[in-house]
């Protein structure tokens, strides 16, 4: 497969796996009571800012970080680099040997 198409399918598929993580859970996560030395549970998140309670828990959005907006980028991140790898690996072409 041609680097330009594997990089517009990458994209488009990084893209729609946010957009649907904002309306289903799909984004792992770890979840605790906010108090000293919490007990994280993980479990699947959704990456909507409207059911984000800041009220007596901690959310960690792929085990790393507190923040929504790098919950994004690490989501974009991530699935475009396994759909670039998983494309290269599937699409594999063949070349001649003399």
């Amino acid at each position: 497969m041609q680097l330009k198409k594997s990089l517009m399918y990458s994209g488009i598929i990084s893209t729609l796996t946010l957009i649907t993580s904002i309306f289903i859970p799909l984004i792992p996560c770890r979840t605790a009571p906010n108090i000293p030395n919490p007990i994280y549970k993980w479990t699947l998140c959704s990456l909507n800012p409207d059911k984000i309670s800041s009220m007596g828990s901690i959310t960690e959005y792929l085990g790393y970080t507190v923040s929504l907006k790098e919950a994004y980028i690490l989501t974009l991140i991530i699935t475009f680099i396994t759909a670039m790898v998983f494309l290269h690996f599937i699409f594999k072409t063949k070349t001649k040997r003399r």
